[in-house]
């Protein structure tokens, strides 16, 4: 049976905990304004026009194209759409940063919300101008977001290991190649594990591996944001002490 002392230092301990978790919170509400301003916007703004002024040409020209041409031209829109992410984490205050009262993780969530929202504000733009040909009305738009997605959450992924292993918080030069070198590596996969099929046969099976990878990819980024920093591990983002 617990004693009365011990049930008085569980409810103070409980009681101070909720004003913790308040100060927490007021403080990742303090974080909030100066994170967003500090995204960089501009390689995913640049990224995702260069995508729609990809796929623009045949809708300006009417050019009759095969269905299989529009999805190269969509992939290559996925492609710098990606590019755009691993600018993401850029972090040049990461130095100053790593003793915040908050979670790292929680500075990479702020980030990627504005990414996500841009990215998918492009991709829709791009299926936009796509769709506006009548040829490409019965394209299956829903199976290539489900592949932008996935190229769009493996650069976040890609973004995340860069941003943790840079000291100076600047991870787009390891996270560009990462994804370049992720992105041949796809293109020369065998047919029986393919991911960029064309129309016909496979398809299905395919955008099925296309769900198991984007599936994949968020578990693995949730760990590599989330797992710990402790001292004498060098490269590695996260407040000391604290959940990474």
């Amino acid at each position: 049976m617990p004693t009365a002392d011990a049930i008085d230092a569980s409810l103070q301990t409980v009681g101070a905990s909720a004003p913790q978790r308040g100060g927490r919170l007021w403080t990742a509400a303090a974080l909030l304004g100066p994170t967003l301003r500090a995204t960089r916007i501009a390689p995913l703004l640049a990224a995702g026009i260069a995508g729609v002024a990809i796929v623009t040409p045949p809708a300006v020209t009417g050019s009759v194209l095969p269905p299989d041409n529009h999805l190269t031209l969509l992939r290559l829109a996925m492609a710098c759409l990606g590019l755009g992410v691993t600018f993401a984490l850029d972090d040049p205050a990461k130095p100053t940063a790593e003793t915040l009262p908050v979670p790292a993780w929680l500075g990479a969530l702020v980030r990627a919300v504005p990414t996500a929202v841009l990215a998918g504000a492009c991709w829709a733009a791009t299926l936009m101008v796509t769709a506006s040909g009548k040829e490409t009305a019965s394209l299956p738009y829903a199976d290539l977001t489900r592949e932008a997605a996935t190229v769009v959450a493996v650069a976040f992924l890609a973004s995340a290991i860069g941003w943790r292993r840079s000291p100076r918080g600047i991870g787009s030069p390891l996270a560009a190649p990462m994804l370049l070198l992720g992105m041949t590596v796809v293109a020369l996969l065998p047919t029986p594990v393919a991911l960029l099929v064309g129309l016909g046969d496979g398809w299905d099976a395919a955008h099925d591996r296309w769900m198991y990878l984007l599936a994949a990819t968020l578990v693995a980024t949730a760990g590599v944001l989330t797992v710990r920093r402790y001292p004498g591990q060098p490269g590695r983002l996260g407040h000391r002490g604290d959940g990474g």
